[in-house]
């Protein structure tokens, strides 16, 4: 006879489950769904305007869609960069014993790579307020 495990999160399919316990995740899975469909229909909006007139205010649009929902995901990269440089030890769920030996143990400073996801995205919204300005010239 077969175990059966369930979730009592649910379903991996219902990402509104995640509401309740991770809303970072919950946020990052739901623009991740969108930017799937929002990216399609930019990338044929792109490769059209090859072939025949779109309007640049439609391109402009759709650029900054989807520079918008693909924000998390480079914001949770960045992290995860962050995690794998310091063991986990940032952004981590240890113990604060476990953290404190770790970096004893491994002689890490975290410092830098709590600032680094932060750090990341004041460029990322820089670059994106210049991308606004460089349009309204």
């Amino acid at each position: 006879m077969e175990k059966k495990l369930y979730d009592m999160r649910g379903g991996q399919g219902r990402i509104h489950r995640l509401v309740n316990f991770d809303i970072e995740g919950f946020v990052h899975m739901l623009f991740f769904r969108v930017l799937i469909f929002a990216s399609i229909i930019y990338g044929v909006l792109l490769l059209l305007s090859f072939v025949t007139f779109i309007p640049a205010t439609l391109i402009k649009l759709f650029t900054v869609v989807v520079w918008i929902l693909i924000t998390p995901q480079f914001f949770e990269s960045v992290k995860m960069i962050s995690m794998m440089g310091t063991r986990g030890l940032s952004y981590g769920h240890f113990s604060q014993e476990r953290i404190i030996l770790d970096k004893a143990k491994y002689k890490v400073h975290t410092l830098p790579f709590d600032i680094l996801p932060y750090a990341v995205m004041l460029l990322w919204v820089s670059g994106f307020a210049v991308m606004l300005v460089w349009w309204s010239i």
